[in-house]
C-alpha cells in the first residue's frame, strides 16, 4: 500500500526504491501491475492438487469431533486418532497422516481438546435478583460491601525447603507436604475503595458470622446507612444473625417464622443496615471473590506454612499490606446483556441432546425459570433463539414427558410454557 501512495503522487521510482528498501525492478513490477488494474491482490496460481478428497475431510471432522468416541475414551488425541484411522481404514476408505489431521483441524479452526467451565442458572427468579445487585453497584453507595467466607485454605508444609531460582534455572518446589488443618476466613471488600476486612474465623456458625459482621459495623458512625452483599448462605438469614443486626440498627425483631420472611427482612430499606442477597449460583457477581483470587495468587499458592496459625498470620498480614499499599475499587461494568439468550440455548441444547442427567427436580427448575424470562425479559433473547427452543419442545414431547412422569404440575407447567412460547413467537 505504501508503494502503491508513492507512486500516486509521482514520487521517482529511485526514490521509492530507496525509501521501502527493494530493488528498483519491483518498484516497476508493481506500478504495470497497478497500471493494469490487477490491484494488491495475488494473482491465481495452480499450486498442487490436493491429495485428499472433500469427503475424506468431512468424514474426518465427523469421525475427530465426536465426544466418547470408544468405550471408556472421551475424546482423541491427534496421535491416538492417527493410530486408530491407520488400524481401521475402513472409517475414511483411505491412509491419512498426523499432519494431515492437524493441518485439517486447523484450517477449520477446531480445537475440540478443550474446554471451559460455566456456571448452571438454576434459580427461577435470578434475573430479577441480579438486576438488584447490578443497580446497587451502579447506584454507589458511599458504604456499599460485598461480604463472603473463604472456607478450607490448607496449611500445607512442604517436606523440603525450596530452591530459588538461579540464572536460566527455574524456582523449583517439593510437591509432597504435610497437612496441618484448614483454616476459614470472613472477609469485607469496601467497594468504593477496595479496602478489605478480614477475621479468620473458627467454624460457620451463625454466632459467629454475626460476631464478625459486628465487628464490621462498630467500625462505622451509627448513623451511616450500610449496604451489604451476600451470598443465600443460611448463617446469613438465621434468626440470631437478625436479632443482631436489629440490635445494631436500634430495632425491635419483628416475628418472622421462616428464612424466607427473615431475607425480606434484612432486604428492606427502613432500617440502617440493609442486606442485598445473590440469586442461587450468583457468587460470581460479588467483587470479594475477584480479591480471594489475589490471595490466593499473591500469598498462599505454592507455599509452605508450618501450622495454621502460621497461615492465619499470612493471610492477616496480606490482608494489611493490601489496605496500605494496593488497595483500589474494582469497576463493575457488568450488565447482564447476553445472559438471557445463553440460558435459553443451553436449555434447548440439553433438550436436543436427550441429556441423562435432565431429572426432574432439574426440570422443574429449567421449565419456571424459562417461563419467567419469556413473560418479562422476552426482548432480551433474538426471535430466532425463542423459535428453536419452541419446536426443541414440541419435537422432544416424548422424551420430556418421560422425565415427567405422572407429575400433574410438571406437565401443566410444560403445556403452559409451550402456549406462552406460541402466543409470543406469533405475536412478534
Amino acid at each position: 500500500m505504501q508503494l502503491r501512495v508513492l507512486l500516486q503522487h509521482k514520487i521517482p521510482e529511485t526514490t521509492i526504491s530507496s525509501v521501502l528498501g527493494c530493488h528498483v525492478k519491483t518498484v516497476f513490477k508493481w506500478k504495470q501491475r497497478f497500471q493494469t488494474g490487477d490491484g494488491i491482490l495475488d494473482r491465481p496460481r495452480s499450486g498442487r492438487p490436493s491429495i485428499i478428497p472433500p469427503e475424506v475431510n468431512h468424514r474426518l471432522l465427523a469421525f475427530y469431533c465426536q465426544y466418547n468416541p470408544l468405550p471408556g475414551y472421551t475424546r482423541w488425541s491427534i496421535r491416538w486418532a492417527e493410530t486408530y484411522l491407520q488400524k481401521h481404514l475402513d472409517i475414511l476408505q483411505c491412509p491419512i497422516s498426523r499432519s494431515s489431521i492437524h493441518r485439517l483441524l486447523k484450517s477449520n479452526s477446531l480445537k475440540p481438546y478443550r474446554n471451559k467451565y460455566f456456571l448452571q442458572i438454576c434459580d427461577p427468579d435470578f434475573f430479577p435478583k441480579m438486576e438488584k445487585i447490578i443497580k446497587a453497584y451502579q447506584r454507589a453507595y458511599p458504604y456499599l460491601f460485598c461480604l463472603d467466607e473463604c472456607t478450607g485454605l490448607q496449611a500445607l508444609e512442604r517436606k523440603a525447603p525450596r530452591l530459588p531460582a538461579q540464572g536460566d534455572r527455574p524456582e523449583y518446589i517439593e510437591p509432597e507436604y504435610v497437612r496441618h488443618g484448614t483454616v476459614s476466613i470472613l472477609s469485607i471488600l469496601q467497594v468504593s475503595t477496595g479496602q478489605v476486612f478480614t477475621e479468620c474465623i473458627p467454624d460457620h456458625t451463625s454466632s459467629t458470622i454475626t460476631s464478625s459482621i459486628r465487628n464490621h459495623i462498630l467500625q462505622y458512625d451509627r448513623s451511616a446507612e450500610l449496604h451489604y452483599i451476600c451470598d443465600n448462605y443460611s448463617s446469613h438469614s438465621t434468626e440470631e444473625f437478625c436479632l443482631g443486626i436489629a440490635d445494631l440498627c436500634g430495632l425491635d425483631l419483628p416475628k418472622l417464622k421462616t428464612a424466607h420472611d427473615r431475607r425480606q427482612w434484612l432486604q428492606s430499606p427502613e432500617k440502617r443496615i440493609i442486606f442485598h442477597f445473590l440469586p442461587t449460583h450468583g457468587s460470581w457477581l460479588n467483587l470479594i471473590e475477584i480479591w480471594f483470587g489475589i490471595l490466593q495468587q499473591k500469598a498462599l499458592k505454592d507455599e509452605s506454612f508450618l501450622s495454621t496459625t502460621d497461615l492465619k498470620n499470612r493471610i492477616i498480614s496480606f490482608t494489611e499490606t493490601w489496605d496500605s499499599d494496593f488497595a483500589h475499587p474494582f469497576k463493575f461494568s457488568y450488565s447482564g446483556e447476553g445472559l438471557h439468550e445463553k440460558v435459553i440455548s443451553r436449555f434447548t441444547k440439553w433438550l436436543q441432546m436427550h441429556s441423562p442427567q435432565l431429572n426432574v427436580k432439574f426440570l422443574e427448575k429449567q421449565l419456571r425459570l424459562i417461563s419467567n424470562l419469556a413473560t418479562s425479559y422476552w426482548p432480551k433473547a433474538k426471535r430466532k433463539a425463542w423459535n428453536v427452543l419452541y419446536e426443541t419442545l414440541q419435537g422432544n414431547n416424548d422424551f420430556i414427558t418421560a422425565i415427567i412422569g405422572t407429575g400433574k404440575d410438571l406437565s401443566a407447567q410444560l403445556i403452559n410454557l409451550s402456549k406462552l412460547l406460541h402466543c409470543k413467537l406469533k405475536a412478534t
